[in-house]
């Protein structure tokens, strides 16, 4: 889903959302066809849906940030908005990157039962963080944003997603990962 910063406030679209701008923009007969490009045709879409996202901020700020900015997803949609939250808050905080945990036998398998469209790294990826070097000369000497923490994120179990692309919880049955300034896992809850 698109990202977008509208008067400084970031906004990442869940599929609920993208669709319901998509009717505003192109009528309920247009949607289908907002999401198939064609190969030379200008596709105006981010432009119009950005455009919209401003008026609809200039009108009623606090129903932007409410309705736009905040997402609050909860079973099967916590599920299917999950791999973009995670890819948005990467590009936004420009903290990491996701990556595949599959293999070459259940991407092929992935991608005959359509699964592509919602999960392209699949239900079960990787989030690789950075963490922040130790000291100033070890980053200028090795060139490196520091070390990189990986976290399987599974979309499978997940029980609920809330917060903004600024800072959000990813919660499981068993742990808590939060998405932020500061990345944080809180595992076994059960023992809390």
């Amino acid at each position: 889903m698109p990202l977008f910063v509208i008067n400084k406030i970031p906004v990442a679209l869940t599929w609920k959302n993208d669709n319901q701008l998509r009717e505003e923009i192109f009528g309920v007969d247009g949607v289908s066809r907002s999401y198939i490009q064609i190969y030379g045709k200008k596709d105006n879409t981010y432009k119009l849906q950005k455009k919209l996202l401003n008026k609809k901020c200039r009108e009623n700020r606090d129903d932007f940030i409410k309705n736009y900015a905040m997402f609050d997803l909860s079973g099967e949609e916590a599920s299917d908005n999950l791999w973009d939250l995670v890819y948005d808050y990467c590009a936004y905080h420009g903290s990491g990157y996701t990556s595949d945990a599959r293999n070459f036998v259940e991407q092929l398998g992935d991608d005959y039962m359509g699964d592509n469209y919602l999960y392209p790294q699949g239900k079960v990826f990787y989030l690789d963080h950075y963490a922040a070097p130790y000291n100033l000369r070890w980053k200028l000497l090795r060139r490196k944003k520091g070390k990189i923490i990986r976290t399987v994120i599974d979309a499978r179990n997940v029980v609920r997603v809330v917060g903004s692309i600024d800072e959000f919880s990813i919660i499981y049955k068993d742990k808590i990962v939060k998405c932020g300034e500061i990345f944080e896992v809180i595992s076994n809850l059960r023992s809390i």
